[in-house]
């Protein structure tokens, strides 16, 4: 007799009359894993048809697959078109390494370091679906810390956070997306002129960190910067945040050094 089987994902074990044991695969799961292949395989972006065609699957099949996969960030679309490309959060599962090492595993010293150094909370987190889900968080000065649940998530332009996100997108992208949704106004001080924005984003490209003042919350500022892998793919984020009351000007700026230097050797880390 074989032993129960707990917790077998995508397949069961079913005796055939023979007596030899066969896996019966689920059939979405098995579709799911061909077309995230199929994607990956290929030298650019792919609709929904051409995934179709190229898996023998019917469109609406593909449509509700894909639908689901970029609801979860395993795809994303590409420029604001309707072709796609493995997601950030597939990114961030895969950047394990042969000996299993996690991405938190491999960001929490820079997160003991930044929050000792600064005296504020340090975060990682990772953007997937119009969000930023925070994967990791150290305390700085218990009075002063400010704090969010690890799993939680934040908008995906919520202040220095959204700036580094966007400005990992190529201008096409970036612009389609500014073109089509609306700025949010967390706070006075949010940024919600396009062209403002778009400014913004440049400061973040060429200095490789990202800060603001009270922009998506009243009275907190926050400094951000990218953690990238392969190809110099956007994998993550890393931000400090704390009350406006405890960093000034210069404070902020050392605190955006800072962050530079820590997610550029976590990128290298990860094959960047």
């Amino acid at each position: 007799m074989f032993p129960q089987q707990n917790g077998t994902a995508g397949a069961s074990l079913q005796s055939s009359a023979n007596g030899r044991v066969r896996i019966a695969r689920v059939p979405a799961v098995l579709k799911a894993f061909k077309l995230i292949e199929t994607i990956s395989l290929s030298d650019r972006p792919l609709g929904v048809s051409e995934l179709s065609r190229r898996l023998s699957m019917g469109k609406s099949t593909v449509h509700g697959l894909v639908t689901t996969l970029e609801s979860l960030g395993v795809v994303e679309a590409v420029n604001g078109s309707k072709r796609y490309v493995l997601g950030p959060r597939l990114a961030a599962l895969c950047s394990r390494s042969e000996n299993q090492t996690d991405l938190r595993q491999v960001a929490h010293s820079a997160l003991e370091r930044l929050a000792a150094a600064t005296e504020q909370t340090s975060f990682f987190g990772v953007p997937t679906d119009g969000h930023v889900t925070i994967l990791d968080i150290v305390h700085g000065r218990p009075t002063l810390s400010i704090s969010a649940p690890v799993g939680s998530s934040i908008p995906l332009l919520a202040g220095a956070v959204g700036k580094v996100v966007l400005a990992s997108w190529d201008a096409q992208r970036r612009t389609t997306f500014l073109r089509e949704n609306v700025l949010p106004a967390f706070t006075p001080h949010s940024i919600v002129r396009t062209d403002a924005y778009e400014g913004a984003v440049a400061i973040t490209q060429s200095r490789g960190a990202a800060t603001d003042i009270d922009e998506y919350v009243d009275g907190v500022r926050a400094a951000a910067a990218p953690v990238t892998g392969t190809g110099h793919k956007l994998i993550g984020v890393l931000w400090v945040a704390g009350f406006s009351r405890n960093i000034d000007d210069a404070r902020l700026d050392e605190i955006a050094t800072a962050l530079v230097n820590e997610a550029s050797e976590i990128s290298s880390r990860l094959g960047a």
